[in-house]
């Protein structure tokens, strides 16, 4: 049994009780509904005891209306509490306790190119988690408007990104999903990877 394997065993175990599922509504006026959608789907993590979650910040963007979904079937309408548009994360609250855990957040700096990481998402994606290595740890400009100093880049990608959580081998949160890039070179090879936004930005 690899390194790899033996934590996302534990992970399933103890730490994937703390992702949810968000859906979040969006008005059909809304400045990035043509661009994003107005029903917009994906993950967050739970962060504090009282209910705190992240995630990223598109998904709940002009959002109306947002609920959230445990890993046990327990849902509540939420809130947004916070939404960084510096670093492309969120903060949103459940205006009900749901039961659970919350997930230890790492020293980001901590994370290194090569280092072996876990990308999870709550139980409606398949497959749950992803084994993954980092590749990259560089700068990322989005034509938004957006400029990450330090994304990180793992792969393979998992197929489920938007919110997900990028874990180190502690189980600690590190960063949470945000895109998948297609021909992304890494030493005169193209991969597809994900580009996750560190948590301690």
């Amino acid at each position: 049994m690899t390194e790899s394997t033996q934590s996302t065993e534990v992970l399933e175990r103890i730490q994937l009780e703390a992702l949810v599922s968000i859906k979040a509504y969006i008005p059909e006026d809304a400045m990035t509904a043509s661009l994003l959608g107005t029903e917009r789907t994906g993950h967050g993590v739970r962060i504090r005891d009282d209910g705190l979650i992240v995630t990223i910040g598109y998904l709940i963007n002009e959002a109306e209306e947002i609920w959230v979904t445990t890993e046990d079937g327990l849902s509540s309408a939420a809130f947004v509490v916070g939404n960084d548009f510096r670093s492309g994360l969120a903060l949103i609250k459940p205006t009900l306790p749901l039961p659970g855990p919350s997930m230890p957040i790492a020293e980001t700096d901590e994370i290194k190119v090569g280092d072996a990481v876990v990308i999870a998402a709550s139980t409606e994606s398949e497959p749950q988690t992803v084994d993954a290595q980092v590749l990259a740890r560089q700068e990322f400009a989005g034509r938004w408007e957006y400029l990450l100093e330090e994304a990180i880049f793992s792969a393979p990608p998992h197929p489920s990104w938007s919110g997900a959580a990028l874990m180190n081998l502690e189980g600690e949160l590190c960063a949470i999903g945000s895109l998948v890039i297609q021909g992304f070179e890494i030493r005169g090879d193209q991969r597809t990877v994900n580009m996750s936004v560190p948590v301690q930005t």
